[in-house]
């Protein structure tokens, strides 16, 4: 293992996250951070997901996966309900209302990076695309 490339990947994601604003309060500005951003997503991909499950999926701290779910049950976001499978563990639900803010969200970071991309030229977002694809299938071995 070189040191350098230890420096290479850690300045590259100083870099990326910068470039795209991860490190802002509220994430695309609107009226969530990105991690609240992502426990959304969860939710709206796997209605009844549990807290059990978006932890590891999230690779976020069990406290702070509460905090957001306290916030968003009193937001009107998710509705819990016990599940039926584990009477200790709570299925999650988007409301009508979480449902649309996860929406509004997603279509906020689709736009970033469809501006982004569009002023790359086509074989060069191909090439940024298939070199992402690479690094995922890599670093997939690790986790």
């Amino acid at each position: 293992m070189k040191e350098s490339h230890i420096s290479e990947m850690r300045a590259f994601n100083r870099w990326y996250t910068a470039m795209i604003g991860v490190l802002n309060r509220k994430w695309m500005d609107g009226d969530l951070t990105l991690p609240e951003t992502r426990v959304l997503q969860a939710i709206s991909m796997k209605d009844g997901i549990t807290a059990g499950e978006i932890v590891p999926l999230l690779h976020i701290d069990k406290s702070y996966l509460s905090k957001i779910i306290i916030r968003f049950e009193r937001d009107k976001y998710l509705t819990k309900k016990v599940s039926a499978l584990d009477a200790r563990s709570y299925e999650l639900h988007l409301t009508a209302l979480g449902r649309r803010e996860f929406e509004k969200h997603n279509q906020m970071t689709n736009e970033f990076v469809r501006q982004m991309l569009e002023r790359l030229p086509a074989a060069e977002c191909e090439e940024m695309i298939q070199c992402m694809r690479r690094i995922t299938q890599i670093l997939g071995k690790v986790e």
